[in-house]
């Protein structure tokens, strides 16, 4: 009796995973041809999460694609979000929230899109990453610290208001970054140009702490 009841449990076990790849091979035949030759699982810095995304031929840039053509990557845990095996990994660095933070890219040529460091919350530009932890260093400004993801975006502007160094910038998309300036505007007005200081609107608004005291 309990050898019948076993080989039932095994076949139920069999019959359930049997059902689960055809429905997952279904999904995976259902993507676009467009998108199924350069298709790879690619780690958004930004949100800590494995998405699917397309790159075209020549084209160092990662398009959104279906999650059905990388085999659902967002099953798959961020560390291990790349599918290349050892030997193609490489190391490369970012600026988060001040601090270099090591990721793990690639060296295939059709995936190397997915080496960023995510993207400019104001201008949405693409952040390119740094090969080695020095270079990175050399890039961090006094504001950097005050965009630390781990804090809500209050906190951080809150703090950032309060360095006598350092402005708030919020742009069209509610997006809001602490960066580099002073009473009168962003030091970096070549990429933060839309920074206004004086608009009295809450977008593309640049702000700045009371510091009278340090001021006078």
């Amino acid at each position: 009796m309990n050898f019948i009841l076993l080989i039932l449990l095994v076949l139920i076990v069999l019959i359930l995973y049997f059902i689960n790849y055809l429905l997952k091979y279904e999904n995976y035949l259902d993507c676009n041809k467009f998108y199924d030759k350069n298709s790879f699982c690619q780690l958004d810095i930004d949100t800590n999460k494995c998405i699917c995304k397309f790159q075209k031929d020549e084209n160092k840039y990662a398009f959104n694609a279906l999650e059905e053509c990388c085999n659902f990557c967002d099953k798959i845990d961020p560390e291990d979000c790349l599918s290349d095996t050892t030997f193609d990994k490489i190391s490369y660095y970012c600026n988060i929230g001040g601090k270099c933070k090591e990721y793990k890219g690639t060296i295939i040529d059709s995936h190397i899109s997915a080496n960023n460091c995510g993207n400019d919350p104001l201008n949405n530009q693409i952040l390119l990453p740094y090969t080695t932890i020095e270079e990175c260093s050399k890039s961090i400004n006094i504001c950097d610290k005050y965009n630390n993801p781990l804090k809500s975006k209050h906190i951080n502007k809150k703090e950032c208001l309060e360095n006598v160094n350092c402005g708030y910038c919020t742009n069209d998309s509610n997006g809001g970054k602490c960066i580099e300036g002073n009473a009168t505007s962003p030091l970096d007005l070549q990429n933060y140009y839309y920074c206004n200081p004086n608009t009295k609107l809450e977008i593309n608004k640049y702000e700045y702490g009371n510091h009278s005291e340090y001021l006078i």
